[in-house]
């Protein structure tokens, strides 16, 4: 059990070994540490609803192309508007994303291998209702850590999945594995050695 998570029970793998362990960047057994928006759960689309509910954008997913995008219209950015959501309506939020194509069954092959470890900067008090998503949508996963540093490399573990080039730049300056999930707002060019990857399928192939 990890010191700040919570444990539960794996759920099967769907998936057979595709290649020996050591063609792998990651070695069986390893932690491998997964962010949940952008990665796991879809944030754009509900975010751009809100964003034309209460702004009138006009745009899409594709066009929040910066971590600090700039609302059009509105004197804020995408960052103050995702807190002033997690704070304010958190049950709509997050309960109104779907997972990302192919997150969940990808999860279930990768427990095969690795432990999966839930690390969000999602306010810790809106943990219930990541965890109630995660189960409403069948997303394994054997731990949630419940406080999670600013500097997701701080965390124990061997690997991270992230959105945020950031965070994955962390995690590779700690020594991890490092894997970038591009987004239209993700910047590769800071993550130095990370493993950039467009989706689920990807990071099977990479890791299994």
């Amino acid at each position: 059990m990890s010191p700040s998570g919570s444990e539960r029970r794996p759920r099967p793998a769907v998936r057979d070994r595709a290649r020996p362990p050591t063609d792998r960047p990651l070695s069986p057994g390893s932690t491998l540490l997964v962010d949940l928006d952008g990665v796991v759960a879809d944030q754009l689309p509900v975010l751009c609803d809100y964003l034309r509910e209460a702004y009138g954008f006009d745009g899409g997913p594709a066009d929040v192309d910066e971590w600090s995008y700039e609302v059009p219209g509105a004197d804020t950015h995408i960052g103050t508007v995702i807190t002033e959501l997690m704070d304010e309506r958190p049950e709509w939020f997050f309960g109104g994303m779907d997972p990302v194509p192919g997150a969940p069954d990808a999860l279930a092959a990768l427990q095969e291998e690795y432990r999966v470890e839930i690390a969000t900067h999602r306010l810790p008090e809106t943990h219930d209702v990541s965890r109630a998503w995660l189960d409403e949508h069948d997303v394994p996963y054997d731990a949630f850590h419940e406080e999670v540093p600013a500097n997701k490399g701080a965390l124990p573990g061997e690997a991270l999945v992230d959105d945020y080039h950031g965070n994955v730049a962390n995690a590779v300056d700690a020594g991890k594995v490092g894997v970038l999930m591009r987004q239209p707002y993700s910047d590769p060019s800071v993550c130095g050695d990370a493993h950039i990857v467009e989706s689920w399928d990807d990071v099977t192939e990479l890791l299994l």
